[in-house]
Protein backbone atom coordinates (compact mmCIF):
# COMPACT_ATOMS: atom_id res chain seq x y z
CA UNK A 1 0.00 0.00 0.00
CA UNK A 2 2.83 2.52 0.94
CA UNK A 3 4.36 1.74 -2.67
CA UNK A 4 1.10 2.56 -4.53
CA UNK A 5 0.88 5.76 -2.69
CA UNK A 6 4.06 6.86 -2.78
CA UNK A 7 4.15 5.93 -7.21
CA UNK A 8 0.87 7.87 -6.82
CA UNK A 9 2.70 11.10 -5.56
CA UNK A 10 5.54 10.72 -7.76
CA UNK A 11 3.29 10.71 -10.35
CA UNK A 12 1.36 13.73 -9.32
CA UNK A 13 4.69 15.51 -9.13
CA UNK A 14 6.37 14.24 -12.17
CA UNK A 15 5.93 16.45 -15.60
CA UNK A 16 6.46 15.39 -19.19
CA UNK A 17 7.91 17.90 -21.68
CA UNK A 18 4.93 18.77 -22.93
CA UNK A 19 3.02 19.70 -19.90
CA UNK A 20 6.31 21.56 -18.86
CA UNK A 21 6.71 23.58 -22.12
CA UNK A 22 2.91 24.35 -22.12
CA UNK A 23 3.32 25.72 -18.68
CA UNK A 24 6.53 28.05 -19.22
CA UNK A 25 6.20 28.76 -22.90
CA UNK A 26 9.16 30.79 -22.85
CA UNK A 27 11.47 27.62 -22.26
CA UNK A 28 10.45 25.78 -25.96
CA UNK A 29 12.35 28.56 -27.57
CA UNK A 30 15.20 28.24 -25.41
CA UNK A 31 15.44 24.62 -25.72
CA UNK A 32 15.66 24.59 -29.47
CA UNK A 33 18.49 27.06 -29.28
CA UNK A 34 20.18 24.68 -26.29
CA UNK A 35 19.60 21.61 -28.52
CA UNK A 36 21.27 23.28 -31.70
CA UNK A 37 24.41 24.25 -29.55
CA UNK A 38 25.10 20.55 -28.32
CA UNK A 39 24.82 18.90 -32.06
CA UNK A 40 26.79 21.70 -33.19
CA UNK A 41 30.77 21.17 -32.68
CA UNK A 42 32.34 23.24 -29.84
CA UNK A 43 32.62 26.58 -28.93
CA UNK A 44 35.26 27.52 -26.32
CA UNK A 45 34.04 29.82 -23.74
CA UNK A 46 34.43 33.62 -23.76
CA UNK A 47 35.23 34.72 -20.49
CA UNK A 48 38.01 34.57 -18.09
CA UNK A 49 37.90 32.57 -14.99
CA UNK A 50 39.10 33.84 -11.71
CA UNK A 51 39.38 29.99 -10.59
CA UNK A 52 38.57 26.68 -11.33
CA UNK A 53 35.16 25.87 -11.35
CA UNK A 54 34.45 22.99 -9.06
CA UNK A 55 32.29 20.20 -10.13
CA UNK A 56 30.85 17.43 -8.18
CA UNK A 57 29.71 14.05 -9.52
CA UNK A 58 27.41 11.59 -7.84
CA UNK A 59 27.61 8.41 -9.81
CA UNK A 60 25.85 5.11 -9.09
CA UNK A 61 26.42 1.33 -9.03
CA UNK A 62 30.16 0.53 -10.26
CA UNK A 63 32.15 2.86 -10.61
CA UNK A 64 34.05 1.37 -13.74
CA UNK A 65 30.47 0.11 -15.72
CA UNK A 66 30.55 1.48 -19.31
CA UNK A 67 27.51 3.66 -17.99
CA UNK A 68 29.54 5.02 -15.75
CA UNK A 69 33.02 5.24 -18.00
CA UNK A 70 31.28 6.74 -21.22
CA UNK A 71 29.64 9.48 -18.91
CA UNK A 72 33.04 10.81 -17.30
CA UNK A 73 35.07 10.59 -20.50
CA UNK A 74 32.29 12.35 -22.65
CA UNK A 75 31.68 14.87 -19.85
CA UNK A 76 35.57 15.77 -19.68
CA UNK A 77 35.89 15.62 -23.16
CA UNK A 78 33.96 18.23 -24.07
CA UNK A 79 34.74 19.97 -21.05
CA UNK A 80 38.43 20.47 -22.62
CA UNK A 81 36.92 21.78 -26.10
CA UNK A 82 35.17 24.08 -24.59
CA UNK A 83 38.60 25.50 -22.70
CA UNK A 84 36.61 25.52 -19.01
CA UNK A 85 38.71 25.79 -16.07
CA UNK A 86 37.67 23.11 -13.74
CA UNK A 87 38.17 20.67 -11.27
CA UNK A 88 36.01 17.15 -10.66
CA UNK A 89 35.48 15.24 -7.60
CA UNK A 90 33.42 12.06 -8.07
CA UNK A 91 31.40 10.41 -5.63
CA UNK A 92 29.70 7.22 -5.61
CA UNK A 93 26.71 5.77 -3.83
CA UNK A 94 27.19 1.56 -4.50
CA UNK A 95 24.83 -1.37 -5.06
CA UNK A 96 25.23 -2.25 -1.51
CA UNK A 97 25.53 1.27 0.26
CA UNK A 98 22.28 0.65 2.77
CA UNK A 99 21.69 4.20 3.64
CA UNK A 100 25.33 5.05 3.86
CA UNK A 101 25.18 8.73 3.28
CA UNK A 102 29.04 9.28 3.22
CA UNK A 103 29.47 10.73 -0.37
CA UNK A 104 26.23 12.78 0.56
CA UNK A 105 28.35 14.61 3.72
CA UNK A 106 31.45 14.84 1.65
CA UNK A 107 30.05 16.44 -1.53
CA UNK A 108 27.92 19.24 1.14
CA UNK A 109 31.18 19.64 3.18
CA UNK A 110 33.16 20.23 -0.02
CA UNK A 111 31.09 23.15 -1.09
CA UNK A 112 31.54 22.54 -5.25
CA UNK A 113 29.64 25.39 -7.27
CA UNK A 114 28.14 22.44 -9.08
CA UNK A 115 26.22 19.16 -8.01
CA UNK A 116 25.84 16.52 -11.08
CA UNK A 117 23.34 13.86 -10.05
CA UNK A 118 22.94 10.81 -12.35
CA UNK A 119 19.53 9.29 -9.72
CA UNK A 120 17.19 11.02 -8.11
CA UNK A 121 15.12 8.98 -6.09
CA UNK A 122 13.73 10.22 -2.21
CA UNK A 123 17.11 10.44 -0.64
CA UNK A 124 18.60 12.58 -3.69
CA UNK A 125 15.52 14.81 -3.23
CA UNK A 126 15.72 15.16 0.00
CA UNK A 127 19.43 16.24 -0.26
CA UNK A 128 18.91 18.29 -3.04
CA UNK A 129 16.27 20.33 -1.93
CA UNK A 130 18.30 22.36 0.96
CA UNK A 131 20.48 23.48 -2.09
CA UNK A 132 17.94 24.45 -4.75
CA UNK A 133 16.23 27.04 -1.80
CA UNK A 134 19.74 28.46 -1.27
CA UNK A 135 20.50 28.81 -4.62
CA UNK A 136 23.96 27.12 -4.47
CA UNK A 137 25.43 24.94 -5.61
CA UNK A 138 23.41 24.90 -8.93
CA UNK A 139 22.38 21.57 -9.07
CA UNK A 140 22.08 19.22 -12.79
CA UNK A 141 20.01 16.23 -12.90
CA UNK A 142 21.46 13.64 -15.70
CA UNK A 143 19.10 11.44 -17.15
CA UNK A 144 16.15 13.21 -15.89
CA UNK A 145 13.76 14.42 -18.07
CA UNK A 146 10.37 14.93 -15.84
CA UNK A 147 10.22 18.40 -13.78
CA UNK A 148 8.73 18.33 -10.91
CA UNK A 149 5.98 20.42 -9.78
CA UNK A 150 7.29 20.83 -6.01
CA UNK A 151 10.63 22.43 -7.16
CA UNK A 152 8.85 24.63 -9.72
CA UNK A 153 9.68 27.59 -7.91
CA UNK A 154 13.31 27.12 -7.25
CA UNK A 155 14.52 24.72 -9.91
CA UNK A 156 17.23 23.36 -10.55
CA UNK A 157 20.12 24.73 -13.26
CA UNK A 158 19.01 22.03 -15.83
CA UNK A 159 17.12 18.86 -16.07
CA UNK A 160 18.99 16.90 -18.87
CA UNK A 161 17.46 13.32 -19.94
CA UNK A 162 15.33 11.42 -22.60
CA UNK A 163 11.12 11.38 -22.74
CA UNK A 164 10.74 8.10 -21.35
CA UNK A 165 6.80 8.41 -21.90
CA UNK A 166 7.71 8.60 -25.84
CA UNK A 167 10.02 5.88 -25.92
CA UNK A 168 7.53 3.86 -24.21
CA UNK A 169 4.82 4.35 -25.89
CA UNK A 170 6.77 3.93 -29.38
CA UNK A 171 7.91 0.30 -27.95
CA UNK A 172 4.70 -0.64 -27.10
CA UNK A 173 3.43 0.62 -30.43
CA UNK A 174 6.15 -1.49 -32.12
CA UNK A 175 5.24 -4.43 -30.19
CA UNK A 176 1.74 -4.37 -30.47
CA UNK A 177 2.18 -4.82 -34.05
CA UNK A 178 4.87 -7.29 -34.66
CA UNK A 179 3.85 -9.52 -32.05
CA UNK A 180 0.55 -11.80 -32.86
CA UNK A 181 -2.13 -11.90 -31.21
CA UNK A 182 -1.83 -15.29 -29.42
CA UNK A 183 1.85 -13.95 -28.12
CA UNK A 184 2.18 -14.93 -23.90
CA UNK A 185 4.37 -11.84 -22.53
CA UNK A 186 5.65 -11.69 -19.03
CA UNK A 187 7.06 -8.40 -17.25
CA UNK A 188 9.81 -7.43 -15.22
CA UNK A 189 8.87 -4.35 -13.97
CA UNK A 190 11.57 -2.04 -11.63
CA UNK A 191 9.95 -1.52 -7.54
CA UNK A 192 8.70 2.07 -7.02
CA UNK A 193 10.22 5.03 -8.76
CA UNK A 194 11.19 7.19 -11.70
CA UNK A 195 11.85 4.61 -14.57
CA UNK A 196 8.96 2.37 -12.32
CA UNK A 197 6.65 4.63 -13.14
CA UNK A 198 7.91 6.64 -16.50
CA UNK A 199 8.31 2.82 -17.99
CA UNK A 200 6.78 -0.02 -16.57
CA UNK A 201 3.54 1.52 -15.20
CA UNK A 202 3.41 3.34 -18.70
CA UNK A 203 4.13 0.16 -20.87
CA UNK A 204 1.66 -2.04 -18.61
CA UNK A 205 -1.33 0.54 -19.21
CA UNK A 206 -0.08 0.81 -23.14
CA UNK A 207 -0.65 -2.98 -23.46
CA UNK A 208 -4.06 -2.87 -21.52
CA UNK A 209 -4.73 -0.31 -24.17
CA UNK A 210 -4.07 -2.98 -26.86
CA UNK A 211 -6.15 -5.56 -25.03
CA UNK A 212 -3.19 -7.30 -24.28
CA UNK A 213 -2.97 -9.88 -21.44
CA UNK A 214 0.39 -9.90 -19.46
CA UNK A 215 0.66 -13.01 -17.87
CA UNK A 216 3.03 -13.09 -15.05
CA UNK A 217 4.61 -9.67 -13.87
CA UNK A 218 7.44 -9.60 -11.19
CA UNK A 219 9.07 -6.83 -9.41
CA UNK A 220 12.78 -6.94 -9.68
CA UNK A 221 16.08 -4.50 -8.36
CA UNK A 222 17.74 -3.21 -11.12
CA UNK A 223 20.79 -5.10 -11.69
CA UNK A 224 21.50 -8.05 -13.68
CA UNK A 225 21.84 -11.21 -11.01
CA UNK A 226 18.15 -9.91 -9.79
CA UNK A 227 16.88 -10.15 -13.24
CA UNK A 228 18.88 -13.58 -14.35
CA UNK A 229 16.98 -15.20 -11.27
CA UNK A 230 13.75 -13.65 -11.86
CA UNK A 231 13.89 -14.85 -15.64
CA UNK A 232 14.77 -18.60 -14.81
CA UNK A 233 11.78 -18.85 -12.26
CA UNK A 234 9.30 -17.53 -15.26
CA UNK A 235 10.96 -19.72 -17.49
CA UNK A 236 10.80 -22.39 -15.22
CA UNK A 237 7.17 -21.77 -14.04
CA UNK A 238 5.59 -20.29 -17.13
CA UNK A 239 7.46 -20.07 -20.26
CA UNK A 240 6.15 -16.86 -22.48
CA UNK A 241 7.03 -15.76 -25.52
CA UNK A 242 7.79 -12.49 -24.95
CA UNK A 243 9.51 -11.02 -21.35
CA UNK A 244 9.22 -7.07 -21.21
CA UNK A 245 12.59 -5.82 -19.37
CA UNK A 246 11.76 -2.22 -18.05
CA UNK A 247 15.54 -1.47 -17.92
CA UNK A 248 19.09 -2.52 -19.53
CA UNK A 249 20.09 -4.43 -16.70
CA UNK A 250 17.13 -6.31 -16.52
CA UNK A 251 17.08 -7.30 -20.32
CA UNK A 252 20.72 -8.58 -19.94
CA UNK A 253 19.68 -10.38 -16.93
CA UNK A 254 16.63 -11.44 -19.51
CA UNK A 255 19.32 -12.44 -21.97
CA UNK A 256 21.80 -14.41 -19.40
CA UNK A 257 18.85 -16.60 -18.24
CA UNK A 258 17.56 -17.24 -21.95
CA UNK A 259 21.17 -18.55 -22.83
CA UNK A 260 21.73 -20.18 -19.63
CA UNK A 261 18.18 -22.65 -20.13
CA UNK A 262 19.11 -23.17 -23.39
CA UNK A 263 16.24 -21.51 -25.22
CA UNK A 264 16.47 -21.00 -28.33
CA UNK A 265 14.98 -17.48 -29.87
CA UNK A 266 11.35 -17.81 -29.91
CA UNK A 267 11.58 -16.41 -26.59
CA UNK A 268 12.55 -12.56 -26.89
CA UNK A 269 12.66 -9.37 -24.93
CA UNK A 270 13.16 -5.93 -25.33
CA UNK A 271 16.04 -3.37 -24.77
CA UNK A 272 16.96 0.07 -23.27
CA UNK A 273 20.37 1.21 -25.14
CA UNK A 274 23.30 -0.87 -27.10
CA UNK A 275 26.98 -1.40 -26.84
CA UNK A 276 28.37 -2.88 -29.76
CA UNK A 277 28.97 -6.55 -28.13
CA UNK A 278 24.63 -6.01 -27.73
CA UNK A 279 24.01 -6.11 -31.18
CA UNK A 280 25.03 -9.65 -31.21
CA UNK A 281 21.38 -10.18 -29.59
CA UNK A 282 19.75 -8.56 -31.83
CA UNK A 283 21.41 -10.45 -34.73
CA UNK A 284 20.29 -13.74 -32.77
CA UNK A 285 16.46 -12.44 -32.13
CA UNK A 286 17.00 -12.92 -28.95
CA UNK A 287 16.15 -8.74 -28.39
CA UNK A 288 12.91 -8.16 -30.43
CA UNK A 289 13.95 -4.53 -30.67
CA UNK A 290 15.36 -1.94 -28.65
CA UNK A 291 15.45 2.10 -27.69
CA UNK A 292 18.60 3.52 -28.30
CA UNK A 293 19.19 6.95 -26.26
CA UNK A 294 21.72 9.34 -27.64
CA UNK A 295 23.81 8.96 -24.51
CA UNK A 296 26.44 11.41 -24.95
CA UNK A 297 24.80 14.33 -25.64
CA UNK A 298 23.57 14.02 -21.61
CA UNK A 299 27.11 14.77 -21.00
CA UNK A 300 27.64 17.19 -23.40
CA UNK A 301 24.57 19.18 -22.68
CA UNK A 302 26.21 19.51 -19.18
CA UNK A 303 29.19 20.50 -19.91
CA UNK A 304 27.50 23.15 -22.16
CA UNK A 305 25.27 24.41 -19.15
CA UNK A 306 28.19 24.84 -17.15
CA UNK A 307 29.66 27.06 -19.65
CA UNK A 308 26.25 29.43 -20.29
CA UNK A 309 25.91 29.32 -16.55
CA UNK A 310 29.61 30.66 -16.41
CA UNK A 311 29.14 33.23 -19.45
CA UNK A 312 25.68 34.56 -17.90
CA UNK A 313 23.08 33.64 -20.83
CA UNK A 314 19.80 32.22 -20.96
CA UNK A 315 19.12 28.90 -20.85
CA UNK A 316 16.67 26.44 -20.09
CA UNK A 317 15.69 24.65 -17.43
CA UNK A 318 15.08 21.32 -19.62
CA UNK A 319 17.18 19.69 -22.24
CA UNK A 320 15.21 16.43 -23.95
CA UNK A 321 18.25 14.41 -26.16
CA UNK A 322 16.97 12.33 -28.93
CA UNK A 323 16.14 8.28 -28.92
CA UNK A 324 15.05 5.63 -31.14
CA UNK A 325 13.51 2.17 -31.68
CA UNK A 326 16.01 -0.61 -33.11
CA UNK A 327 14.29 -3.15 -34.68
CA UNK A 328 16.18 -6.84 -35.36
CA UNK A 329 15.59 -6.38 -38.33
CA UNK A 330 18.03 -3.86 -39.01
CA UNK A 331 20.84 -5.05 -41.02
CA UNK A 332 24.46 -4.96 -39.36
CA UNK A 333 26.46 -1.93 -40.57
CA UNK A 334 23.29 0.26 -40.15
CA UNK A 335 23.02 -0.83 -36.34
CA UNK A 336 27.06 -0.23 -35.87
CA UNK A 337 26.52 3.15 -37.61
CA UNK A 338 23.20 4.17 -34.99
CA UNK A 339 25.78 3.12 -31.95
CA UNK A 340 28.31 5.66 -32.95
CA UNK A 341 25.93 8.12 -33.47
CA UNK A 342 25.13 7.15 -29.58
CA UNK A 343 27.70 7.29 -28.59
CA UNK A 344 29.79 9.83 -30.69
CA UNK A 345 32.47 10.87 -27.85
CA UNK A 346 32.92 7.60 -26.33
CA UNK A 347 32.36 5.15 -29.24
CA UNK A 348 35.86 3.46 -28.39
CA UNK A 349 34.55 2.59 -24.51
CA UNK A 350 31.64 0.82 -26.28
CA UNK A 351 33.77 -1.72 -29.00
CA UNK A 352 36.14 -2.68 -25.91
Amino acid sequence: MAFTVQAANMALDLMDSHDFYQSTPRQGPLAEQFTTIVNSPPNPIRVSQKRAVRIALLLFGDMNSLENRSILATFRKRMRELNIDYRLDTYMDGFESNGDLTSYFKMADAQPDYIIMTKLGSVQRRFLERFLRAGKPKIILYDFASPLTHWMNHPPLMYVGFDQKKATTMLASYLERQLPAETKISALVLPTGYLGHMRCDLFLDEMAKYNRHISRIRAVSDDKRSAFEAAQILLKENPADFIFSCSQNISEGVVAALQAEGFDTQIQTNAWGLSLSGIADLESRKIKASVLFMKDDLSIAIAEAIKLDLEGKNMPTLYVANSMLVPAELDSESLRLMVQQAHHYSVELWQE
